[in-house]
C-alpha cells in the first residue's frame, strides 16, 4: 500500500528558521542567469504540473558549501557504485558549470523539511529522498500556498552530503527579499582549483 498524499491542514504552524543576510552558493549551466529559478517541473521541489498557471512558481536551488552544490547538481546518479572505485562523471555534465554566490539583503523565513518537523509534516526521509520527485513537488506546492506562517522556501538535507542543507527558495522571494549574487565563474573541472579539490577528495574522474 502506498503513503498518502501529502496534506497540510491551514492552521498547521510550519517549523521554521529565519536566516539573516547568509551567503549560499549556487552551481548552475553556462549561459543561464544565476537567478534564474526552475520552472520546467523536472527537478525535486519545482511546482507540479497540475498547479493551475496563476499558482505556479518558479524555484531557485541553493547550498551552504560549493561542495553540496556540486554534488547536488553534477555528480547525482552517479554517486552509487562498489565501494572504494571512483565516481566516473560524463565530463560534458562538467565542462559547462559555473558558480556564484549569493546573498540576500533580508532575511529569508524557511521551512524546516528534514528531521523532527519533517516528522510533524506526517512524513518520513524514505519518502522524501526516493528517486520519485513526485511526493516532493506536492509539498512544494503546498508549503508555497501555506499561510502559517509564509515562508521563502524550504530547508532539507542535501541526498548526496546527507550531514549538510540546502535550500529549494521560492521565486517570490528572489526580489522580495533582495538577492543578489557574485563571483560568478567557470567551475570547469579543465582549469578550476575548487572543482579539481572536491573532485579529488570524492575520488571523482571525468569519462
Amino acid at each position: 500500500m502506498s503513503d498518502p498524499l501529502p496534506a497540510l491542514h491551514a492552521g498547521f504552524s510550519l517549523a521554521t528558521e529565519t536566516v539573516p543576510r547568509e551567503t549560499f552558493h549556487r552551481v548552475y549551466w553556462s549561459g543561464q542567469h544565476p537567478l534564474s529559478a526552475s520552472v520546467a517541473g523536472n527537478n525535486r521541489y519545482d511546482c507540479p504540473p497540475p498547479v493551475p498557471v496563476p499558482d505556479r512558481f518558479g524555484v531557485l536551488y541553493l547550498g551552504y558549501d560549493l561542495p553540496t552544490c556540486w554534488m547536488e547538481t553534477i555528480v547525482r546518479q552517479n554517486m552509487v557504485r562498489p565501494a572504494g572505485t571512483s565516481i566516473q562523471i560524463p565530463r560534458t555534465k562538467m565542462t559547462a558549470r559555473w558558480a556564484c554566490e549569493i546573498s540576500s539583503q533580508d532575511p529569508l523565513v524557511l521551512a524546516h523539511f528534514a528531521d523532527e518537523p519533517l516528522i510533524d509534516l506526517g512524513d518520513s526521509a524514505s519518502n522524501i529522498m526516493a528517486d520519485s520527485y513526485l511526493r516532493t513537488r506536492e509539498w512544494s506546492a503546498l508549503l508555497h500556498a501555506h499561510a502559517n506562517p509564509r515562508v521563502d522556501g524550504l530547508r532539507y538535507r542535501s541526498r548526496f552530503r546527507s550531514g549538510q542543507f540546502c535550500i529549494a527558495l521560492f521565486e517570490r522571494a528572489i526580489a522580495a527579499r533582495g538577492l543578489t549574487f557574485t563571483n560568478a565563474r567557470s567551475i570547469d573541472p579543465a582549469a578550476s582549483t575548487e572543482a579539481q579539490s572536491i573532485m579529488r577528495r570524492y575520488s571523482v574522474v571525468p569519462i
